[in-house]
């Protein structure tokens, strides 16, 4: 609701006070009534407009259920400027079966464009390649045919506007690769071929031309081979170059540094960033990911806090951590590998982020934290085991069902574990110890419990090691 549209709920709010006072409502009753009136204002629609999003939504369902490489390309353009929005769709794509190729300067436009079955990266996300590069590129291939090598490239696009900054951004977002060159190896011929192209460029302009180009070759097409530098250059080594895609597209678009943890941080009940928007302010949570960025601050009374930004798969969270935890887990924040995240989710200015209270080196973390169903055989494997947490989520009205169910898929599997329920209600999370019953948190609880729940709706938390 607006600043207009505030003061004019304002000048209302005498004329309904004063309306129902004449109708013997009593004053405090009708303050509340209109308090209520005046926040639903904020967020409520009326018919006429509740009926155009309607409309929207069914023709945007439709449009991503019969066409969905084009809907996801043209939403992936409409958010090309903020990247969280570009890691979740992306993440979305691959979940629904589609492949989101790495730009290519044979093939993509400024926009995330459809190729096939594939939506190829568009060359506007890429930092420094300005619109101005990318006509340049496009115009180019089009008129010519597509590069046929960096030296065919660096010869027949205007350098004036695709200058070096522009190539290597191209370069290390994996631009290039369709010239079966490594990027490491394009990065390192790359003055090389800038040079030869200024100078077949410059010679064009002063009206000198090469044999091939009297014979209709061009003297572009004489450079069609990669030099011999990027020929003998490996490629650099997979976390270097994901951390360069990472620097020119915000981030990790052919791999990422976490993926081999995936399945771990599903077992140990890991929250994505998708999931950790849809808690609740104050609920517990648990993180698996990596620190790309801290710095520490000085409260007012002189300790030490920090600010984090703690990377995971499906986008990245910020971190808040006070004094006292951060004396704790200074040294973790500069672990270059992934660590383990406990915290509360909070909400701030700048959106969600996490009260961080512990944060461990996976490594080290995994003597308190271990995949559920690393026992073997009648809880041999989870003695150590010192709580098993469910968490459970649905309509109030399918609740007590689904509560039954796995009261029942865990008397199946008595044992020593102590057992809490964490109840999701809309507004906040309940935890309930259930005293009267214990577990034994092996792999047939989980398999059962996840196939009532949902992947990651059992936590298994396992004592700390000496």
């Amino acid at each position: 609701m607006g600043k207009k549209d505030r003061e004019l709920m304002a000048t209302q709010r005498e004329k309904f006070i004063s309306g129902c006072k004449a109708n013997k409502i009593d004053g405090k009753k009708a303050e509340r009534i209109w308090d209520l009136i005046e926040k639903f204002a904020g967020y409520g629609f009326n018919k006429s407009h509740a009926a155009c999003y309607g409309v929207v939504a069914y023709q945007t369902a439709y449009l991503k259920a019969n066409y969905p490489t084009e809907f996801m390309a043209a939403l992936l353009t409409s958010e090309m400027d903020k990247t969280d929005k570009i890691v979740l769709y992306v993440e979305e794509t691959r979940a629904m079966g589609l492949r989101v190729e790495p730009p290519d300067v044979n093939v993509s436009r400024a926009d995330f464009t459809v190729a096939g079955e594939a939506i190829h990266f568009g060359l506007a996300a890429i930092k420094n390649v300005g619109a101005t590069a990318i006509e340049s590129i496009v115009r180019t291939r089009e008129a010519d045919g597509r590069f046929a090598s960096l030296d065919d490239f660096c010869a027949r696009v205007d350098l004036r506007l695709v200058n070096r900054r522009v190539v290597e951004c191209l370069i290390k977002a994996g631009a290039f690769d369709s010239l079966q060159s490594t990027r490491a190896g394009l990065l390192a011929a790359l003055d090389q071929a800038m040079d030869g192209g200024q100078r077949q460029q410059r010679d064009r302009e002063e009206g000198q031309v090469s044999l091939f180009d009297v014979l209709g070759g061009g003297g572009a097409k004489a450079a069609a081979v990669p030099t011999a530098v990027a020929a003998r250059v490996p490629e650099w080594p997979q976390e270097e170059m994901l951390a360069y895609e990472r620097e020119v597209l915000g981030f990790y678009l052919s791999g990422h540094p976490l993926e081999q943890h995936r399945e771990m941080a599903r077992r140990i009940g890991a929250l994505s960033a998708g999931d950790l928007a849809a808690r609740s302010t104050g609920a517990r949570v648990l993180l698996l990911g990596q620190v790309s960025a801290f710095s520490e601050s000085t409260t007012k009374s002189g300790n030490r806090m920090a600010f984090a930004t703690l990377e995971l798969v499906d986008g990245s969270i910020p971190l808040t951590i006070f004094p006292e935890p951060y004396r704790s887990c200074a040294g973790a924040l500069r672990h270059k590998g992934p660590v383990i995240v406990r915290g509360r989710a909070d909400d701030s200015d700048k959106g969600r982020v996490v009260l961080a209270e512990e944060i461990k080196p996976l490594e080290e973390a995994m003597g308190n934290l271990a995949p559920a169903g690393n026992g073997h055989g009648n809880g041999a494997g989870t003695a150590s085991a010192h709580a098993c947490r469910i968490r459970v989520s649905a309509a109030a009205e399918a609740l007590p069902e689904l509560l039954a169910a796995v009261k029942a898929a865990c008397r199946e599997h008595e044992g020593r574990t102590p057992l809490f329920l964490h109840v999701l209600l809309p507004e906040q999370e309940v935890v309930l110890r259930i005293k009267e019953l214990a577990v034994d948190p092996a792999s047939d609880l989980v398999t059962k419990v996840e196939g009532l729940l949902g992947a990651g709706s059992i936590l298994v938390e396992y004592a700390g090691r000496a």
